[in-house]
């Protein structure tokens, strides 16, 4: 045991413990020199007893520091270690704080024998400890009743903690919020956000200065707070900042209170300087007037300028206004008005002309006599040329400057009365329609569109005699009235003139444009009430002479409106038409040339007028496409077509079905849902979908050619078959070929019929019919008219064919008759065959 001890002694010297020995046999104890200091006893005082140690153990400690013990008596293998508290001998109401640790050492059975181990004095660290949980708990309670919220930010693990009070200021709950600086960056408004980052990124460097910076943030609500942010860097031994901590203040109240307060301010310092007025007040009884330092200014004036005389205002109001002023300002001192109000112009320093508004209120006496007048003046000018403007740009174009229609039915207004009252001599008004225009903007697109309108407005503006007026009335139609005309001579040289003026090449880009006009008259002299009958009969005119040829004049006459009227009667009766079943389908049938047999028909539409008759398309069909009814005119064909081909299909058995063919509008195709309707009548009628054929024009795919591909495609998904009408009369290119889902040509039959007259013709009918071979498409040949026609097209391969040759179209029972009578030739044919 001496051994034992001696090492314990040599062991304590070197370092700060004291060491103990519980001897569990004998139930001794033995405390090392150092322990007994620890516990306020000297190196000599007699301890062998466990209970001069757990005896001066603290009340609330010695329970865990028992349990220790037990759990190495009873074969806990690993050492222990517990804080606790010891009373001094020396000093009975001071507490010291000890760290234990210790091991059972076992005899050779495994039993323990003896509990050995060390102590430590660690109060001082513990007094540490509380003092600094004393602290963060004051700064805990100073950060609370500050309302502030804190924050630290650990830039060595890039975390950041932010205190209860940082997440409630925003209306979080403690768990909403983790602990990255993008859940504080995250919320902040983006613009404010940069000054922000840049505060903060200051701080690595910083020193340790504190900084401040106000920003705005998004609540939990999504409303807009605005917080004041403290802050200051921690460095470490080495000066490198280790740590950012600070606090962020929800400072929105006050920052509402200073925008009420600047708005406040603005206001008064607005009310101050009278909307920006000039002051003035007259004493009556002297003649003297006060002008105020911005009325002087207003008119650029220095302040020494301008005296006191009410002559120094009135000798500046321009010579045509200053009656009114003067009027105005005497009926108020008279009492005859209640104030001063009147607008007039005046002179500025520098020659310009200023409108003003002067307000002024009277002072009177017992007697109602004025003493004294104040006021103030403002300038105008802006909102009188903002008024002129907008005057002039309600009454012309606003592209060209040129006159509008309103404008122009003004001045066409104006005429007709003065020629009325005094017996003026005649005018005109011509109306002018750039030919093929949209073609021009469709093709360069609107912005050339724009500037080519411009130059011809220009150009026609340069032709205008004195007194005429020239306008624009929509995107490519102009019109000027000219006055004081002899006869309609005068008026056609006038046009032609203009048509001149349109004529010349247009430098577009290093690409002459050459346009043309068509051109209508209107002459004063067939007896005008209203102006909106003498451009009516102008506009009627000129789409006489477009479809003339375009590029031409007309004038109008009678037979022209009663041709109009007629228009009007025939759009009336082709209402009543669509709406009492009036319409009615013909049928061409369609041949195939190598067998001569009935493939198909084509369905065309007439018209059983009560009183008129059969009548041809040509007087119906172009009035149905301007009006709007050809589409449901057409939806109409098409869900007839389909009706009758389906009984046909039923009675006529073939192995290769007839088919139909449906002519469909430009306004149909692309105004209707043309889609939606053939579902529709396949769903109606279940013919197989490849026996319907719609056709649509080349012009038709030039529109708008990626919503024609796609309302094509649509089509064709459903297996209806497309037909291309009257190939080679428009824009007949291989790469719309290719790009369009069609399956049909139709060659035009003025292709056709000028095959036996020459040789081009012919050749250009076998380049169509090889061209759809090779595209893998059906030819159909149009008006064919001849056995010779018939037989070329043969010859050449071309599928199919129809026309007057084979038979003109006939009505339903008459188109059923030649199937009928084409099913019993087959069935004689069948029958003479030898059995």
């Amino acid at each position: 045991m001496s051994g034992s001890i001696d090492r314990y002694l040599l062991a304590e010297r070197a370092g700060s413990e004291g060491v103990w020995d519980w001897d569990l046999r004998t139930d001794t104890l033995y405390l090392s020199p150092r322990f007994k200091e620890f516990l306020g006893l000297s190196a000599g005082d007699a301890v062998n007893r466990p209970e001069d140690w757990l005896n001066r153990v603290h009340p609330d400690d010695v329970e865990w520091l028992y349990a220790s013990f037990e759990g190495q008596m009873v074969g806990v293998t690993l050492p222990f270690q517990i804080e606790h508290r010891v009373r001094r001998t020396d000093r009975a109401d001071v507490w010291r704080w000890l760290v234990c640790r210790g091991v059972a050492v076992a005899d050779e059975s495994g039993e323990p024998v003896r509990l050995v181990g060390s102590v430590a004095d660690v109060t001082d660290r513990k007094l540490a400890e509380e003092r600094l949980r004393q602290s963060e708990e004051r700064y805990a309670l100073a950060a609370a009743a500050s309302n502030d919220g804190l924050y630290d930010w650990d830039l060595t693990t890039g975390t950041v903690y932010y205190s209860p009070r940082w997440k409630s200021i925003l209306g979080y709950e403690e768990h909403e919020i983790g602990n990255r600086p993008e859940d504080w960056f995250d919320r902040v408004v983006p613009d404010d956000l940069p000054a922000l980052r840049k505060a903060i990124d200051a701080q690595r460097g910083a020193g340790g200065e504190p900084f401040q910076v106000e920003h705005r943030m998004l609540d939990a609500a999504g409303n807009v707070r605005w917080m004041s942010c403290r802050g200051l860097s921690l460095v470490d031994d080495r000066g490198v900042t280790v740590r950012i901590v600070g606090s962020q203040t929800d400072v929105t109240a006050r920052k509402l209170a200073e925008q009420q307060l600047r708005h406040s301010e603005e206001r008064y310092a607005l009310a101050a300087q009278g909307a920006n007025d000039g002051l003035w007040d007259w004493q009556l009884d002297t003649d003297e007037v006060y002008y105020s330092p911005r009325w002087k200014a207003m008119l650029g004036c220095d302040e020494d300028a301008v005296g006191s005389s009410p002559l120094e205002w009135l000798r500046r109001v321009h010579p045509a206004d200053r009656p009114g002023l003067e009027s105005a300002i005497a009926l108020h001192l008279t009492g005859r008005r209640d104030s001063l109000q009147h607008e007039f112009r005046m002179t500025h320093a520098d020659g310009s002309e200023l409108w003003m508004v002067v307000r002024g209120l009277a002072v009177r006496d017992g007697n109602g006599r004025a003493l004294r007048m104040a006021g103030s003046m403002t300038d105008i000018t802006a909102r009188k040329q903002a008024e002129q403007q907008l005057l002039f740009d309600a009454l012309h174009d606003g592209m060209t400057g040129l006159s509008n229609r309103t404008l122009l039915l003004d001045r066409i207004g104006q005429s007709l009365d003065r020629h009325r009252r005094t017996g003026a001599r005649h005018f005109a008004v011509l109306l002018l329609d750039i030919d093929r225009f949209k073609t021009i903007n469709d093709t360069l697109g609107p912005h050339a569109g724009d500037r080519i309108l411009r130059t011809i407005a220009k150009r026609l503006e340069d032709s205008r005699r004195m007194g005429d007026t020239l306008g624009r009335l929509s995107a490519d139609e102009f019109s000027m009235l000219l006055n004081d005309i002899d006869d309609v001579g005068d008026a056609l040289s006038a046009a032609e003139r203009l048509s001149q003026a349109v004529a010349r090449p247009i430098d577009l880009d290093g690409h002459a444009v050459v346009l043309t006009c068509s051109v209508g008259i209107a002459l004063s002299e067939s007896g005008y009430e209203r102006p909106e009958d003498m451009l009516r009969d102008a506009s009627l005119a000129m789409y006489r002479a477009k479809s003339g040829g375009r590029n031409r004049i007309d004038v109008f006459d009678g037979a022209l409106r009663r041709q109009a009227m007629a228009m009007m009667r025939t759009e009336s009766d082709l209402r009543t038409a669509l709406e009492q079943g009036q319409l009615c389908l013909y049928y061409q049938p369609i041949i195939t040339l190598g067998s001569g047999r009935i493939a198909g028909f084509e369905a065309l539409m007439r018209w059983r007028h009560p009183d008129r008759g059969l009548v041809p398309p040509l007087d119906f069909i172009p009035l149905a496409e301007e009006t709007g009814l050809i589409v449901p005119m057409g939806r109409w064909a098409v869900r007839e077509a389909v009706r009758r081909i389906a009984d046909w299909q039923t009675r006529f058995p073939r192995s290769e079905p007839l088919f139909m063919s449906v002519n469909v509008s430009s306004r149909q195709f692309l105004d209707d849902d043309l889609p939606g309707l053939v579902r529709e009548v396949l769903t109606d009628h279940p013919i197989p979908p490849r026996s319907l054929k719609l056709e649509i024009t080349e012009s038709l795919l030039m529109k708008d050619p990626d919503r024609c591909r796609a309302i094509m495609q649509e089509i064709r998904a459903m297996d209806v078959r497309l037909s291309i009408d009257d190939f080679g009369t428009g824009y007949s290119s291989l790469a719309y070929l290719h790009r369009y889902p069609a399956d049909t040509l139709k060659i035009d039959k003025t292709f056709v019929q000028a095959i036996a007259t020459g040789e081009s013709s012919a050749a250009i009918v076998q380049v169509i019919t090889t061209l759809a071979a090779i595209l893998g498409m059906d030819a159909v040949a149009e008006g064919i008219e001849s056995a010779g026609e018939a037989e070329f097209l043969r010859d050449i391969a071309c599928k199919y064919g129809q026309g007057y040759h084979f038979a003109r179209p006939v009505p339903d029972d008459a188109a059923e008759t030649l199937l009928a009578q084409e099913g019993a030739a087959d069935s004689a044919a069948v029958e003479a065959v030898p059995g």
